[in-house]
């Protein structure tokens, strides 16, 4: 079965997020009143999936608009909502947004540093026109950026019930020299002017900012997969309003939703996006094969999930890696998703050669070769360094695993058996880190005890 494509952002489709939205708004009341303690700068961090750009969307469009008037009785706030990525089909472009074109992106991450200072010309004038400064917009950025600072500067003096908001989103995964170039003609000033708020959406590492405004200045906040409740809340507000379903989804019960929230978290681990591409899957994959004498509640019950459809939503989610890269990644990412506690270079020879069935041997299974092939990862931005180890996105993580166990069972064993096995090679071998290791061979072990009796019949 072929996916359908997930919604693009409504207002009424949104989920959750409230404390996010909570730290924005209070932000802007701290700010306006002239609170030196508040920070200025808020980076909402997140995996593939969490669902940032919806919020980056819902700030602008909804909160901003909607509530933030409301609280900050006597201000008036003006949103900018700059977009670092291409914005998705269907997506109508609204007031006070700039997206990125394909074009961009594709120069940007070729580092063609000749585009930048031109892209950048029309963000700043864009900037310009947004806020009611208008001059030569077709001036040297350089020319356009010092004349932005002042201006805006004096703006804010001249009307001091005025408050800024930028929103950023999808800025780490952006090429660093470009955000370099960002930051010189447009973040730096506007970070330490009074009564701006930027907030940043990202995945992956933290850009290493000059401005100490952007650096140490910001508060962070890392987002996290939905509840049970969420979940289920987001499955029924996505399917009730999709035109090709039948009204009988919308007539699911909230025992039945919440069953069908829980076995969709099984499956992807909650995250937003991935609970999209599943539940509208099972439930068109049930209401192709119901028989007309049950209802949906019972088909779902009992449906399982196509292996086909877990591929495909891996597809989906590794849809960011550069096309050139994507097969040979692939290969390293079905190699590694079984660590769930992550994994460092001399751990990934074993997994490859495994997946490979063979031996790690050879030119190929070095620690050179490890150490490219991990570089190579961490670029995609899906793998990151956390507590002493390399950590793949747990929404990517948890699909790959499910659609391997799935698809190829007795490659997944043969994985989980090797770390079982190297690990309590090592728990022997380096007596030191003897709890270490143990600790990651008993959790391979009893991923396997819990399988055991399976058949890949």
């Amino acid at each position: 079965m072929a996916l359908t494509d997930p919604p693009v952002y409504r207002p009424d489709l949104f989920v959750n997020r409230e404390n996010e939205i909570e730290a924005v708004t209070n932000a802007l009341q701290n700010i306006a009143r002239g609170d030196s303690e508040q920070m200025r700068t808020i980076v909402f961090r997140g995996e593939r999936g969490l669902g940032k750009s919806w919020l980056a969307l819902h700030l602008h469009r909804f909160v901003l608009r909607e509530a933030a008037p409301h609280l900050l009785l006597g201000y008036y706030v003006v949103s900018l909502l700059i977009n670092l990525t291409p914005p998705p089909e269907g997506l109508t472009v609204d007031e006070q947004e700039w997206h990125i074109t394909h074009d961009d992106a594709h120069r940007i991450a070729g580092e063609d540093e000749t585009h930048y200072e031109a892209l950048l010309q029309k963000l700043v004038a864009w900037v310009a026109e947004q806020l009611g400064i208008v001059r030569a917009p077709y001036a040297p950025v350089r020319d356009l950026s010092a004349w932005l600072a002042q201006d805006v500067k004096h703006k804010l003096e001249s009307e001091p019930h005025l408050v800024i908001c930028l929103i950023l989103d999808s800025v780490f995964e952006t090429n660093w020299s470009f955000l370099d170039h960002l930051e010189r003609y447009l973040l730096a000033a506007f970070a330490a002017l009074p009564r701006v708020l930027i907030v940043m959406t990202g995945r992956g590492r933290p850009y290493l900012w000059k401005s100490p405004y952007l650096r140490t200045e910001r508060e962070e906040q890392s987002l996290t997969p939905f509840s049970t409740e969420q979940v289920a809340e987001q499955i029924r507000r996505s399917l009730s309003n999709a035109p090709d379903l039948p009204p009988v989804v919308a007539g699911m019960s909230n025992e039945a939703l919440t069953r069908f929230a829980q076995r969709v978290i099984d499956l992807g681990g909650g995250y937003p996006l991935t609970n999209e591409l599943l539940a509208s899957a099972f439930v068109r994959q049930a209401l192709d094969r119901m028989p007309e004498v049950e209802n949906l509640e019972q088909a779902l019950d009992r449906e399982t999930i196509n292996a086909d459809v877990l591929g495909a939503v891996a597809n989906r989610l590794l849809e960011v890696i550069p096309e050139e890269w994507r097969d040979h990644l692939r290969e390293a990412f079905d190699a590694l998703c079984v660590l769930k506690d992550g994994f460092r270079e001399n751990e990934m020879p074993y997994l490859l050669a495994a997946l490979r069935n063979t031996q790690p041997e050879g030119s190929a299974y070095t620690i050179a070769a490890m150490r490219e092939l991990r570089d190579r990862l961490i670029e995609t931005n899906l793998v990151r360094w956390q507590d002493k180890r390399y950590v793949l996105d747990e929404a990517v993580r948890t699909v790959l695993e499910q659609y391997l166990k799935l698809q190829r069972h007795n490659v997944w064993r043969r994985l989980h058996e090797h770390a079982a096995d190297l690990y309590a090679t090592w728990a022997q071998k380096y007596p030191g880190s003897r709890g270490y290791y143990d600790q990651r061979a008993a959790y391979h072990r009893g991923v396997l005890e819990k399988d055991a009796g399976h058949s890949d019949e």
